[in-house]
């Protein structure tokens, strides 16, 4: 029996990497799109190189997407997880600033669920499409204006593209996590902030990169078969009340 096959974007670090790892143990083949060079050089250790392929390049260029388009013939399941922050007072945020998260955070997901969504109902299959959101994609936050707008829109995106896709059985959900920690660094250099942010979380723990992509496997697996348009969210009770 043929493997499944699982695009993931973002996968050369953090939640992404966590992702592969667990799609990998599955037993599916993967195609990672990565943005880094030297994060290719370290990931690619982790797995078989029968098994998976790499995609090196910049979300932010159209060109990329459709090379994507024209090199990949189908996926059975596609995870958007690229993602990048803007911790910008609103009245200090750039246009610039805004095209670029706006392009990796929602245009990239938009385009490449577009493209695989195409080529599962050219192929009859009945796959899945999974997008890393945010709790900020739920409610508001400071200085995260340009960031929770994308995450916003991924959520609004996610509800209206599960209306389309739904009579070709094609499910399409988010997560959304609340703080996750990558890395032990992070833990170490920024221990103060996770303290507030801590307390602000009634199960006082933050959520875990292998958590997210357990929660991401989930949504592929015929258990998960009656979910789409909704969102996991993944947050420790923060977004439950004050």
């Amino acid at each position: 029996m043929k493997n499944k096959l699982t695009l993931i974007s973002g996968a050369g670090r953090g939640i992404g990497e966590a992702i592969a790892k667990k799609f990998y143990k599955e037993g599916h083949d993967l195609i990672l799109l990565i943005h880094k060079l030297d994060h290719k050089k370290k990931i690619e250790k982790l797995f078989d190189r029968d098994r998976v392929s790499y995609l090196i390049g910049d979300l932010t260029n159209r060109q990329f997407i459709k090379s994507i388009d024209k090199k990949i013939k189908y996926v059975d399941n596609l995870v958007n997880n690229a993602g990048i922050a803007n911790k910008d007072y609103f009245t200090n945020v750039k246009s610039k600033d805004l095209d670029k998260i706006i392009d990796v955070n929602f245009k990239s997901y938009f385009l490449l669920s577009q493209i695989f969504a195409k080529k599962m109902i050219q192929k009859k299959i009945k796959g899945t499409i999974v997008s890393i959101s945010s709790q900020l994609g739920h409610f508001g936050g400071f200085n995260r204006t340009a960031y929770s707008a994308t995450k916003f829109a991924l959520e609004g995106f996610t509800k209206s593209a599960a209306m389309d896709l739904g009579k070709h059985g094609i499910r399409i959900n988010t997560v959304a996590p609340t703080k996750t920690i990558v890395s032990e660094i992070e833990r170490v250099k920024t221990k103060k902030r996770l303290n507030i942010i801590r307390k602000k979380i009634p199960l006082n723990r933050f959520s875990t990169t292998t958590e997210i992509a357990d929660i991401v496997f989930f949504l592929t697996t015929d258990s998960a078969r009656s979910i789409t348009g909704t969102s996991i969210v993944s947050d420790g009770g923060w977004t439950s009340g004050k």
